[in-house]
Formats: C-alpha cells, sequence, structure tokens
C-alpha cells in the first residue's frame, strides 16, 4: 500500500532561514581585543586564528546546506504545483 508523500515546503524554508542565521552567529565568536603580552598570549592567538578559520569553514557548510534545503523547498512547490495543475487539466 501506498503512503502519501508530504512535504511542508514552508517550514523547509524556515528552517533554511534558522540555519543562515546559526551560520552567521557561528562567525562572531573569538577573542576581542589584544590578546596577553605574556607568553601565553602568542598561543591563545595561534590557537584563535586556528579557531577562527574553523568557524569560517563551519560557517559556510551551514549557509551551503541552508541554500540547498531552500532550493530543495523551491523545487518541490514547482514540481508539486505543475503536477496539480496537469492533473486539474486532465481531469
Amino acid at each position: 500500500m501506498a503512503k502519501d508523500l508530504e512535504v511542508d515546503a514552508g517550514g523547509l524554508r524556515s528552517a533554511a532561514a534558522d540555519s543562515i542565521a546559526v551560520a552567521a552567529d557561528v562567525l562572531t565568536y573569538g577573542v576581542d581585543g589584544p590578546v596577553s603580552a605574556r607568553p601565553s598570549g602568542a598561543g591563545v592567538a595561534v590557537f584563535d586564528a586556528a579557531s577562527a578559520t574553523m568557524r569560517t569553514r563551519i560557517s559556510g557548510r551551514i549557509a551551503g546546506q541552508a541554500g540547498d534545503v531552500a532550493s530543495a523547498a523551491a523545487r518541490y512547490d514547482g514540481t508539486d504545483g505543475g503536477n496539480a495543475d496537469a492533473i486539474a487539466v486532465s481531469v
């Protein structure tokens, strides 16, 4: 027995928008201002630079996936609407 496929395209778009906000939040964390002049300050600066690089990569990945979800929602809406129109014309 077949089951109906139901997709909440609006929910997908909402989730994609939320993910874009998360991607922006990922970029905001790090060391604010200068680090200490003590020897440990150099280590903090190196660690923060590596962490900033990773945050940028993760943010880009989240944003890319959010874009894919939004595109999928749009394609689903287009396909579903087109098929509904075709059925309505043939009936």
